[in-house]
């Protein structure tokens, strides 16, 4: 059974201005423990969509995607956890489509950082309601691979060019957009930098626009395994893109289209 969670009006304005805001506690123990097994599950089994960014032995950063289509706990977390109202309410929108979930997890010793960019060029979405949970199911922090987020980037009016997220590597087949992201690390303090230690049970809810990273895993025995989940509101449209590296099989969507259709199904209102 779903249960409500409550979402208070500084959480609301926060997400609205800084394009990220922190929650606390919003999944319970059981939720977690039930994620930390069907992680395990996919590990075992990866999918035609999942890659390892590290080098070998030198840990692992391991993503997937669409892992609820194979894996029967993420199918009922999506539909029975407070995530899908959670996130309806702070986007303030009416109508949800479910866009995709991403798996990543960062074993202990890893080096690879999660290189800073946008999540909308990876993306078949417009629109101004684009967001994601970001839900870890390991204590994070700075060492273990703490999220990262420049503060009101998604009001900079910007879509920067994807890379590959693992690696810092520009994508040759994608658009150019606005060009390549800024360096944020190269000049730290032009930028108000948001990060947290988190516990499980917490998560961090952010627009697509948003410009973000992520440390390294360089603890010797902490994992970090967390879930993304994108969610589009009531103003998405389906926009092609030629890179798009989650896509299961091509939209039957034509440009401008609303996202309703069996690949972004509804899940908000619930039926």
């Amino acid at each position: 059974m779903v249960t409500t969670i409550k979402i208070t009006d500084d959480q609301i304005a926060s997400f609205r201005e800084n394009g990220v805001v922190l929650l606390r506690q919003v999944f319970s123990a059981d939720w977690i423990a039930l994620l930390r097994t069907a992680v395990d599950e996919i590990l075992s089994e990866p999918g035609p969509l999942s890659k390892d960014y590290a080098a070998e032995g030198r840990g692992s950063f391991f993503t997937d995607h669409h892992v609820h289509r194979r894996n029967a706990a993420f199918r009922h977390f999506l539909s029975d956890s407070p995530a899908v109202e959670t996130a309806a309410r702070l986007m303030g929108s009416a109508k949800l489509n479910y866009v995709d979930e991403h798996l990543l997890v960062k074993e202990p010793g890893t080096e690879n950082p999660t290189f800073w960019h946008q999540d909308f060029p990876y993306y078949e979405v417009a629109g101004s309601q684009f967001a994601s949970f970001w839900i870890p199911l390991d204590p994070v922090t700075s060492r273990s691979g703490a999220m990262r987020f420049v503060k009101g980037s998604h009001r900079w009016n910007k879509i920067y060019r994807p890379i590959r997220i693992g690696l810092g590597e520009e994508v040759a087949e994608a658009e150019e957009l606005d060009g390549p992201a800024p360096d944020i690390d190269a000049a730290p303090e032009k930028y108000d930098i948001f990060e947290a230690d988190m516990a499980p049970g917490d998560c961090l809810f952010f627009h697509a626009a948003t410009l973000h990273a992520a440390h390294p895993n360089q603890t010797e025995d902490v994992r970090r395994r967390a879930l993304s989940l994108r969610f589009a509101g009531d103003d998405a449209t389906w926009l092609p893109r030629p890179y798009i590296p989650s896509r299961p099989e091509d939209s039957v969507l034509e440009k401008g289209d609303p996202l309703d259709s069996i690949q972004y199904p509804v899940v908000w209102p619930r039926a």
